[in-house]
């Protein structure tokens, strides 16, 4: 075959992958719209459940985030109104070791310490200053267990991460109850995330407050938006799809959940803790519930996320967070991952993951060039490619961001390849420090804010 010919091939190769990624975005915006009320009612609670209602510990693992732990806390404290529910504050001592190289942060553990005000407010902290995030929730985990479960059975007991920048809807318990009802033989529930930017409180023309720092990040949020609505959910969803060879297939392809949104039954989760120490300790979580072909559900609501301000700080988080699937060869080795063929093919998924993901860093680019200077095949099928990819975007956009003027909406999607170009070049930054031996320390880590 030709230079043409191979050059045409690939841009259609990439043309049937983004024609998928529009289906699994079209119904994922279907499944949304069914909303949490097309669930099961809590109150016919399944045998699995213990035919009760489940009770709600609330974990939110937290480091050198004192200036927002108030707002978060206030938030979570509301939304487990009617429930029973608690929030767990876990601290960690890597906060006091690193404590010089953050002079400016704020004392989140002394924030957390006047925040508590138990039982509906628990303040925990993990000793060990090397641990992760993922270790802060295992601890919780097993103190909760010992010291807040009580007469509840660990098997009736639900523990459901948030980070501190979460602003979940407040009907998100009654969601996961009912998912619980709908699913009691089901030990994980998932609630993806609506990214956004949320302003912050500077005057006008102060750094990061300009059209275009602002710009580019609703661009980010858009970019993230698609990924939920067109990979996430899609993901997640066909691990429980009617079809049993569709279901069959789809549960050996690495579908990762996230850290926040989550809720896990207890017993499971001491059972088979996170993986200590992991800087991604979610998605690779998601890792064993893949190699054991765990059901997940997915839940039709969304948490609300921040997306990182600035250039500088989103070329950072993508370099952080490709650790997730770049890391699928470790994952293959743990001893917790269940061995056999659907560990082997997820690993192949997250390879296909992690390319797909530096490729973000070329196609954007690579299609307009090829609009501009490719004839015939190559350039139509290009244009078809940029047709599929705004479709996407536009209903993203209309159906996860807020309504604003057409002029801002348009701004925001034009702006979206650049996003994804940064994307991917924090992909390749990423895969540059896995090469060099140096994993990450995971997505938690935001600047602090003073």
């Amino acid at each position: 075959m030709t230079s043409p010919h191979l050059l045409t091939g690939a841009v259609l190769a990439v043309l049937a992958r983004q024609l998928f990624v529009l289906a699994g975005t079209v119904a994922s915006v279907r499944f949304l719209r069914l909303g949490p009320d097309r669930l099961a009612d809590p109150s016919n609670a399944g045998p699995a459940s213990g035919g009760g209602q489940p009770r709600f510990l609330v974990v939110v693992p937290v480091l050198r985030e004192a200036a927002v732990l108030a707002d978060a806390v206030a938030h979570l404290r509301a939304m487990t109104a009617g429930h029973t529910a608690q929030v767990v504050i876990v601290t960690t001592a890597r906060e006091a070791a690193e404590a010089r190289q953050h002079p400016t942060a704020p004392d989140t553990v002394a924030a957390a310490a006047r925040l508590a005000c138990p039982p509906a407010v628990v303040h925990m902290h993990y000793p060990d200053p090397a641990g992760l995030k993922g270790d802060q929730l295992n601890h919780a985990a097993a103190c909760c267990a010992t010291t807040v479960a009580g007469d509840t059975p660990t098997s009736e007991l639900f523990v459901v991460c948030y980070d501190a920048d979460s602003r979940p809807p407040l009907d998100s318990l009654t969601c996961f109850a009912r998912a619980i009802a709908a699913h009691p033989n089901v030990s994980v529930f998932h609630q993806s995330s609506r990214f956004e930017h949320r302003l912050p409180h500077r005057p006008a023309g102060s750094p990061g407050h300009s059209r275009l720092s602002r710009t580019l990040n609703q661009a980010a949020a858009l970019r993230a938006n698609r990924f939920v609505l067109g990979f996430e959910i899609p993901r997640l969803r066909n691990r429980q799809a009617a079809n049993r060879l569709k279901r069959a297939a789809c549960r050996a392809v690495y579908a990762h959940v996230t850290g926040h949104g989550l809720c896990l039954r207890l017993r499971p989760l001491l059972d088979l803790p996170f993986p200590r120490r992991s800087p991604l300790e979610d998605m690779h979580y998601s890792f064993y519930l893949g190699s054991r072909g765990l059901p997940i559900v997915a839940l039709p609501g969304l948490d609300h996320a921040e997306v990182p301000a600035g250039p500088h700080a989103q070329l950072q988080q993508a370099a952080r967070w490709f650790a997730g699937p770049g890391r699928f060869r470790r994952y293959l080795r743990d001893p917790a991952t269940q061995p056999g063929w659907r560990a082997r093919l997820m690993a192949v998924s997250a390879l296909g993951s992690a390319l797909e993901w530096l490729g973000c860093a070329v196609v954007p680019a690579g299609t307009l060039l090829l609009i501009c200077a490719a004839d015939g095949t190559t350039r139509a099928t290009a244009l078809t490619l940029a047709a599929v990819y705004l479709t996407q975007l536009v209903l993203t956009d209309r159906t996860l961001h807020p309504p604003a003027p057409a002029l801002w909406r348009t701004v925001r999607i034009l702006a979206c390849p650049a996003a994804a170009t940064l994307f991917g070049l924090g992909g390749f930054l990423g895969a540059a420090r896995l090469l060099t031996g140096r994993g990450g320390t995971g997505k938690t880590e935001r600047p602090p804010r003073p």
